[in-house]
């Protein structure tokens, strides 16, 4: 992963450009998205790095929304500020979860709970949250869903 170019974005145009492009995958499963993004909300980051991780993290939400077997299939993007200074994105989904055991090894390379997942694109987003001097956590609860949080320093 490259160093990150760190330049001043605003977070709501980025949800909206990932959310433009994820459109067809979003409406094939059947979703509901609701998003709730602080306007003029900015955060310095590396724009195209950071997009690949929220679009890995919606993708991973589409995928598991699509998967259950719900009546109402609902992901919800929050993006606000932390006092005290940063920010936060929150991708939150009413999938099925992620067992235990398994929400463990997520970030770790190569490890996947898909047929055909490489186990990549979480560890990958760790790394890049990193260099951006920020993280990524996920909780999640079976029958519930799943909820991965990307904060950033100020």
């Amino acid at each position: 992963i490259k160093h990150p170019n760190l330049e001043c974005h605003e977070i709501e145009d980025m949800i909206k450009h990932i959310l433009v492009l994820l459109k067809p995958d979003i409406e094939e499963a059947g979703i509901n998205v609701n998003c709730s993004v602080k306007p003029g909300l900015t955060v310095n980051i590396d724009r195209e790095q950071i997009e690949q991780v929220v679009i890995n993290v919606v993708k991973n939400a589409v995928q598991a929304l699509a998967a259950a077997d719900k009546e109402e299939r609902s992901l919800t993007i929050t993006a606000m500020p932390y006092e005290g200074g940063g920010a936060f994105i929150s991708v939150a989904d009413n999938g099925t979860g992620i067992e235990e055991e398994a929400l463990k090894k997520i970030f770790i390379p190569f490890y996947t709970t898909k047929k055909n997942g490489s186990g990549i694109g979480l560890s990958l987003s760790k790394q890049i949250m990193r260099k951006h001097g920020g993280n990524i956590t996920a909780k999640s609860q079976i029958g519930e869903g799943t909820e991965f949080l990307l904060k950033f320093a100020s």
